[in-house]
C-alpha cells in the first residue's frame, strides 16, 4: 500500500519545495501547549539548483477546508509566514506557530520558526527568537533532481491512474505564473474504498521566481489545503535577514535539537 502513495508523495514534495524557494525545512513537530519544536540533524542543503539573481519577499498562507458529512465546511488557518530570498540566492522563511484556543485565551506568545539557509557559506540557522539563540549547522549541497526522477519512474508502475494537465498561463500576485493540474484515480478497492477516489493536485508557478504561487490539495480524505504567496515584493531583501542577529548566541548543533518557548506543563 505504500507505493501507491509514492507518486502523489512525490508530486507534493516537489511542489512543497518549489514553494518554499528550492530549500529544505528542517522537520518540525511543534505541540503549542508545551509550546517547544524539535528539529532534525543533518538537514540536506538542497532540493534543487540555489535560485540566484531573482530577490524577492512575500507573505505566505496556509488553510485548510473540512466538509463534514452534513454538508458543514470548516475552515482551518493552519499557518502564516513570511519568505524571503536575495540575488546569492540566501532564503529565510518565518512561520508562525497557531496556538491553541486556550493558549489564545492566555494571549500566550505566539512562537516563530526562522530558518535561513545561506548557499554561499553552507550553513543553516534556526532562529529561537524568544531565547535569542542560533542553533547552527553546517550544511552540505546535495543536488537530487536525478534521484526524484529515478523514484518517480518505479512508483509509476505501481501508481494508481494519473492525469496530468497543463492549466496555460494566468497573472496572479503581478506574477506571470503557469498552472498544472494532477489527478490521481484510486481504483475501487485499493484503498478500501468502495467507489473510485479522487485526489486532486493543483499548481501555478513563477517561472521568473522559480517559486509557486498558489497550491492547492483536494484530498476527500482531508480536505482541501491551500498554499499561497501575497504581497509579492521583487526588491532586494535586507541583507540582515540572512544572518543572526548581533544580540543572539549562536550555538553549533551536531545533532538533533529542540527549541522550548515556554514552560512544559
Amino acid at each position: 500500500m505504500q507505493n501507491r502513495y509514492a507518486l502523489l508523495g512525490l508530486i507534493l514534495s516537489l511542489a512543497t519545495t518549489a514553494f518554499a524557494q528550492d530549500t529544505v525545512h528542517t522537520s518540525v513537530s511543534a505541540d503549542v501547549f508545551s509550546r517547544s519544536a524539535h528539529f532534525s540533524a543533518a538537514p540536506q542543503f538542497l532540493q534543487g539548483q540555489v535560485v540566484a539573481g531573482s530577490p524577492y519577499s512575500a507573505e505566505e498562507t496556509q488553510t485548510t477546508v473540512q466538509t463534514l458529512a452534513d454538508g458543514t465546511h470548516i475552515t482551518h488557518l493552519a499557518s502564516t509566514g513570511r519568505l524571503y530570498r536575495d540575488s546569492a540566492g540566501r532564503t529565510r522563511t518565518e512561520h508562525s506557530l497557531l496556538l491553541s484556543a486556550a493558549a489564545r485565551k492566555q494571549k500566550a506568545d505566539v512562537p516563530v520558526i526562522i530558518e535561513i539557509i545561506d548557499p554561499v557559506e553552507h550553513v543553516k540557522y534556526t532562529l529561537d527568537n524568544v531565547n535569542k539563540v542560533a542553533h547552527k549547522q553546517v550544511v552540505s549541497a546535495v543536488h537530487t533532481k536525478k534521484h526524484a526522477a529515478e523514484h518517480a519512474q518505479v512508483a509509476d508502475e505501481e501508481a494508481p491512474k494519473t492525469i496530468h494537465e497543463k492549466l496555460g498561463n494566468q497573472t496572479m500576485e503581478g506574477l506571470r505564473v503557469e498552472g498544472t493540474r494532477y489527478t490521481i484515480v484510486y481504483p475501487t478497492g485499493s484503498e478500501g474504498n468502495d467507489r473510485p477516489m479522487t485526489v486532486v493536485h493543483e499548481s501555478w508557478w513563477s517561472p521568473d521566481l522559480k517559486v509557486i504561487v498558489i497550491s492547492t490539495d483536494n484530498d476527500p480524505r482531508n480536505g482541501e489545503s491551500t498554499r499561497k504567496l501575497t504581497n509579492v515584493d521583487r526588491s532586494e531583501p535586507d541583507p540582515s535577514l540572512f544572518v543572526p542577529p548581533a544580540d543572539y548566541t549562536v550555538v553549533e548543533e551536531k545533532g538533533d535539537f529542540t527549541i522550548k518557548w515556554g514552560s512544559e506543563k
